[in-house]
Order: C-alpha cells, then structure tokens, then sequence
C-alpha cells in the first residue's frame, strides 16, 4: 500500500511539473500595440554588476558601456550580490501614445527601483520602487505582489532596474496590462488565503491532539508548520507587506531566516517523528549535520545575512532534500511504517523544491506556476504528515481496543449502513435539485429554454466568446400574424404552433454550443456559438424554410404559418451583453417583418 502511495505522489508531483512548465510557456511578443503581456523569455536581459549606490544616469553611460553580459539562460539568476546589481532590457513602442504596463517579478527582493529612458526624447521617466523592505505606502503600486508600473513612451526605449538583495538575484519578469494583473493578484490571494487556511486549521488540530495526547510530536509537528508559513508568506511577500512592513531590520533578514527555520523544524521533526535516536548509527548522525548546519544558518541569517552566500543554502536544501529521503526510505526499509508516510509526504515536496531550484539556477523559466507548485507540495506533505501522525496514534491504541472490537465492529456496520442511508438520499435530493433546475429554465409549452435559462446561458457564451475570440451567433424569430392565427383558429391552436415551431427550433440546435429559447408570446431566440455571420445567416435561412413546409392539422382542414427571422453575429467585444446582441438582432427581425415578413435579414455591420 505504501508503495502504491509513493508512486502515486511521484505522478502527482511530475504532472505538477509540467502542468507549471507547459503553461509558462508563450510566444515571443515585440509589438506592444497588439500584445498585452509577454515575459523575461520574450526579451533580452542584461545585467550590469555594479554597486546600488550608482545612479540610473552613471549605468546608463558611456562608462559601464562594455560592462554589461547579456543572459542566456531561461531565467536570469546573477547569485548573491550582497553590493547590489543592474538589469536593463530593450522595448519598442510603435504606438504613437505612451502605453502603460506593469512590470511583474516572480521573485522576492529587498527592493528594486526600474526607471524608463526614452531613445526619441533622451529623458527618464520617474523612479518606481517595490520590495520587501518598501512598506506599503511606498511603494508604486501597494500590492503584496512585487509589480512596478511603467510607463512606455512611443518608439524605443530602455527600462533599468536597480536590484538589492541578500538572497541570490533571480530575476523572472513578466510585462502585463493592467487586467491580467488584476486576474494575476487575485488569484495569488486565492492561492495564498487557501494555503494559509489550511496551514491554520492542520495547526490547530494538530495543537488540540497535543492537549489530549501530550505527544510532544504534534508539538514539533506544529513548529514545522508554522515555520513553512512563515517562509511562504516571506517568500512570496505578503509576510513584508502586511505583518512587518515598518520593521527594516526584519525585514532584510525574514527570507534567509525563514528558510533556514523551515528546514531546522524539517530536520527536528523528522528525528523525532522517525525516533532517529532509537536507530542510532550513521543515519542519526545525519540527520543531526542536517539540523546543525541549519541551525548555524538560522544564526547566521540573523546576524549578517550578507554572508549568507558563504553557506550556499540553495545547495544545502537540496542536499538537505535528498537526505530526508534517503533516511525515510533505509529507516522504512527496517520496519518503520511511520517512515513509509514520511517518504510519500515528501516526495511531492521535494519534487515541487526541485523544480523551484532548477528555475533558481537558470535551468528552467522560473514563473508563477514554478512557486504555486510549491505551495501544493506543501499541502500535500503536511495533510499526509497528519494522518501519519494519526495513524500512528491508533497504532499504538490498537493493543488496548482489542477488548471493544467487536462493538467497535458493530458501530462501523450501523455507521456504514447510515451512510448508505445518508448517500442514497443525497443522490436522490440531488437528482431532484437537478431536475427541478432543468424545470424551472425550460419552456413547458415547447420544450425549449425559457427567458430565465436563456438569460444564464448567453451571458455565458458571450462572456466566452469574448475570451476565446469566437464568433456568437444571435437569431431573433417570431411567427408571423400570430395574433390573426389566435384570433382566427383559439389560442389552442397558437399553443400548438408555438409548439412544433419550439420542436423545428431544438431540430436545429442540438450540439452543447448551440441552444434555443422561447423569450415570451410567440417570440424565440437561438444561439450558435463559433458561427460566422455568413454562416449563421444560412441557417437561418433553413429554419425559415423548415417551419414553412411545416402543415398543422385541425378538424377543419389544415394551416401553415412563417417566421421571420433576425441575425445578430460577431465576436463579441468589451461592453458587448445580452441586450447588446438582441437589441441588434430585434432591429434586424423588424426589417424582415417591414420587408414582408417570411424573410431573413442580417443586422447591420455597425454592431459588429
């Protein structure tokens, strides 16, 4: 079972990997009058070693002219430069406006100041700063995400950033508008809410096992949870912006200090959690030069984390990595089911660790998908490092319970024979809530979608549409002289027009982007997602044509009756809505209605 379990986290974690590189990927991007966004792959960085204290007009210059290396990795990594360094990057505008953009960095820093020159007019723009050592109120845009926005002048011109970090330099960039960072920021809040939400409650639960049980595991188990919080929430800046934004001595120390704290609890945990001292030998004297050297980073991060490039932790948490494994796995090799759940808890970790040191250097696009693999990795290890803990609580129950076993067997079979109670009904009340949502959005009299069901889903379509750049097609039909037929044959016999016209309509629209509607009276609507006017046009036409040939029979002979037919289609644009669409398709309807009826007119092209 164990095993089965190791494989599964290896799968999870390798589909985390390329599920993080495959969307990272994107064209190459130069014209910012068509493009929105586009990232450091797209452009070429330079990066200039040279001291902070220098000003955006000295680096610039003639001076540091040869000075500057172009990048040729995937991902920027310069390593530590305790002194501070450069990094400039040619763009060109062909707008005849300045264009606004934000400047997006995957990665943490101190701060970065970025100024704009412009080649046409040879003057700066003015100095924007984020970091973590900027508070909010400082900087350019006050956002927990490190983004700086910058304005392009038309033509070509140069941005400089000037970098301080005590952490190796790793520069991934992204050029976005201002939408996509709004749908950017607000998922990074999702993702980090739901992390920290669930770092929350497994800190409590596990703190309220401790109360119980007095095991002093969930206590080590707690710490090591809250040192991962507290290097996610360093690492990825919302620790800086909300919790210790004033405090500046804290604040250039907290990454370094995190990790090193992260992986000190990791190492303490382990050795107890293993009961690596019972073990003895090689293997406990392993895991005690792990919590040592991280112990002496913990100190050293404190003190002067400007020497923290002597230690090379980036080196050390990979090593760090694989000897956890490997002690898991020779400890679980003797016997130790605990270390089977330890093993499988952080294989996904380290693979997601893995990845983010490979993007670190240079190896790999380092990207927002790289660092949110992470955070699951972290999910992941810590829920199954739970129910290790657990698990090994009614392990060493299990010897005092044999006496209740068999009541313990009988309230497992009346629990299981609830639940089947409790899942049967759900499934039938779900059934129910499915089928009284189908009823209330479909027409009773045609069959077809009425105005409330409608309404949900063209907003859907056109919403989608607008997203994917897909043509919408919008036909508005009502049947001719229905008023003269009601009046003339009842309104029973207008009930069983209305009727098979509802049937013609769903003959027509049977595929999941296609779908019909009866809007009020004898007034329908269709939709056609992904289809040209031209071709939304002709369709039309054979709808036309089909209720024509259409022969209701009554007890006194026969009738026939037509529709006329209004087309609405483009793909639709920012401000385009339902009303948009039958607005247009209304006005069309009432040509072919002013034209003679029995006809199908397209809307004019000033909506499309």
């Amino acid at each position: 079972m164990q095993r089965l379990l190791v494989c599964l986290v290896c799968v999870f974690a390798l589909s985390v990997l390329g599920w993080g590189s495959a969307n990272s990927y994107a064209l190459p991007i130069t014209d910012l009058s068509i493009a929105q966004s586009f990232d450091n792959r797209d452009i070429n960085l330079e990066y200039l070693i040279a001291p902070d204290s220098e000003t955006f007009s000295a680096v610039a210059g003639a001076a540091y002219a040869d000075a500057w290396q172009s990048n040729e990795k995937p991902t920027l990594n310069i390593g530590y430069q305790p002194a501070g360094a450069w990094v400039r990057f040619h763009l060109v505008n062909p707008s005849p406006d300045a264009v606004r953009r934000l400047l997006l960095i995957d990665w943490s820093f101190e701060r970065v100041e970025a100024r704009v020159l412009g080649h046409a007019s040879g003057g700066w723009s003015e100095v924007v700063s984020t970091g973590s050592t900027v508070t909010p109120s400082e900087r350019a845009l006050k956002s927990p995400v490190l983004v700086l926005p910058l304005t392009l002048p038309p033509g070509a011109a140069e941005v400089y950033l000037r970098l301080q970090a005590t952490q190796p330099m790793v520069l991934p960039i992204r050029l976005i508008d201002l939408a996509a960072f709004n749908l950017e920021e607000r998922n990074e809040n999702l993702r980090m809410g739901a992390f920290f939400g669930a770092m929350l409650v497994m800190m409590l639960y596990n703190a309220s096992l401790f109360i119980f049980t007095r095991d002093r595991s969930y206590i080590s188990y707690c710490w090591y949870l809250a040192s991962a919080a507290f290097y996610v929430a360093s690492e990825y800046g919302y620790g800086p912006y909300f919790l210790w934004s004033d405090w500046q001595w804290f604040a250039q120390r907290s990454n370094f200090l995190s990790v090193s704290l992260a992986f000190l609890a990791a190492g303490l945990f382990e050795r107890q959690f293993l009961n690596l001292k019972g073990e003895g030998g090689w293997v406990l004297r392993l895991s005690n030069l792990v919590i040592a050297y991280w112990s002496v980073a913990a100190l050293v991060s404190v003190v002067n984390p400007w020497a923290m490039g002597y230690l090379y932790i980036e080196h050390g948490g990979f090593i760090t990595c694989v000897l956890a494994l490997s002690i898991a796995f020779l400890v679980w090799l003797r016997g130790n089911a605990s270390a089977g759940f330890f093993l499988v808890a952080w294989s996904g970790l380290v693979a997601t660790t893995l990845c983010l040191t490979l993007a670190m250097a240079g190896l790999i696009p380092m990207s927002s998908y790289v660092r949110s693999a992470q955070l699951m990795g972290f999910v992941l290890e810590f829920l199954l490092l739970s129910i290790a803990l657990a698990d090994r609580i009614n392990r060493e129950k299990a010897s005092r319970l044999r006496a209740q076993k068999a009541l313990l067997v009988a309230q497992e079979q009346a629990n299981a024979l609830l639940e089947d109670r409790v899942a049967s009904r759900t499934h039938q009340l779900e059934q129910a809530n499915q089928e009284l949502r189908r009823l209330s959005s479909t027409d009773p009299l045609t069959g077809v979608s009425n105005r409330r069901g409608f309404e949900e889903r063209v907003s859907a379509s056109i919403e989608r549409g607008r997203a994917e750049g897909q043509c919408l097609a919008f036909l508005m039909l009502d049947i001719d002289h229905f008023k003269r037929i009601n009046d003339q044959y009842g309104h029973g016999v207008g009930d069983e027009c209305l009727a098979v016209l509802g049937a013609t309509l769903a003959t027509f629209s049977r595929r999941d982007n296609e779908f019909a509607a009866r809007l009020g009276g004898e007034e329908f609507a269709v939709i056609f997602y992904g289809m040209s006017a031209a071709s939304a046009e002709a369709i039309a036409e054979k709808i036309r044509v089909a209720v024509a040939q259409l022969e209701l029979k009554l007890p006194a002979g026969s009738i026939r009756f037509s529709v006329s037919i209004g087309v609405a289609a483009w793909i639709p644009a920012t401000g385009d809505s339902p009303l948009t669409y039958a607005k247009a398709a209304d006005e069309a309807l009432y040509r072919a209605k002013a034209q003679g009826r029995n006809q199908v007119c397209l809307a004019l092209s000033e909506y499309a």
